[in-house]
């Protein structure tokens, strides 16, 4: 399963399963992994607005 993962558009929540949480944590932590000077083991929030 994957972490607690909360997408909003406009102020609203927007309802997920685990499947597309899933999929969007793995992408997300695929993207910030090829950054340098960022260890994705130590990451605990990520906001992006």
């Amino acid at each position: 399963m994957a972490r607690n993962i909360e997408v909003y558009v406009k102020g609203k929540k927007l309802p997920m399963n685990d499947f597309v949480a899933s999929v969007i944590n793995d992408v997300m932590m695929a993207l910030l992994n090829n950054l340098r000077d960022v260890d994705i083991d130590t990451i605990s929030k990520i906001e992006i607005q």
